[in-house]
C-alpha cells in the first residue's frame, strides 16, 4: 500500500510543483486600479506623502498617478492588458526596462499591468520594489 501511494505521489508531485511555480510567478493585477497600488505600497511600509493624478498619455497608458515618496516623485502607469495595443506597449517596456518621457530616458519596472518610473533615485527603492512585487491579485 505504501509503495502504491508513493507511485501516485511521484506522478502527481512534479505537476503540482510546476503549477505552483507558474502561479507564483504570474502577476495578475489587471483588475486593480492605481489607488490599489498606492494602498499596497503603504501597507508594505512605503510612506506615501501625496498622490496626484498624472497624464497617462505620456506612455499611452490607460491611467496614471504620481506618488511622493521620500521627497521624490514616482510615476505609476496602468496598462489594460485586455487591449491588444496596451499589452504590446507594456511588453515592450518590460523587455527594454526603460521608457522615454519628453525625450528623457527613465528606467522602468513592470509588474503585471503596472509600470513604475523613477524608482531608482529614491532612498526607499528596495522597499518600493519589494512592495511592488507583492502587488497582485490574491
Amino acid at each position: 500500500m505504501f509503495i502504491c501511494d508513493m507511485k501516485r505521489l511521484s506522478a502527481v508531485l512534479p505537476g503540482t510543483i510546476i503549477f505552483i511555480m507558474i502561479a507564483g510567478c504570474a502577476v495578475n493585477n489587471n483588475s486593480l486600479n492605481v489607488r490599489d497600488l498606492a494602498d499596497c505600497l503603504a501597507m508594505h511600509g512605503v510612506k506615501i506623502e501625496y498622490i496626484r493624478p498624472l497624464e497617462p498619455a505620456m506612455l499611452y497608458a490607460d491611467s496614471a498617478m504620481e506618488l511622493g515618496v521620500s521627497g521624490r516623485h514616482i510615476a505609476a502607469y496602468y496598462f489594460n492588458i485586455d487591449l491588444k495595443a496596451q499589452k504590446k506597449r507594456i511588453e515592450k517596456i518590460k523587455k527594454n526596462k526603460y521608457v522615454f518621457i519628453m525625450g528623457l530616458k527613465f528606467p522602468a519596472i513592470v509588474r503585471g499591468s503596472y509600470v513604475l518610473v523613477n524608482v531608482n533615485p529614491n532612498p526607499q527603492k528596495h522597499k518600493i520594489i519589494a512592495a511592488f512585487d507583492k502587488f497582485k491579485m490574491e
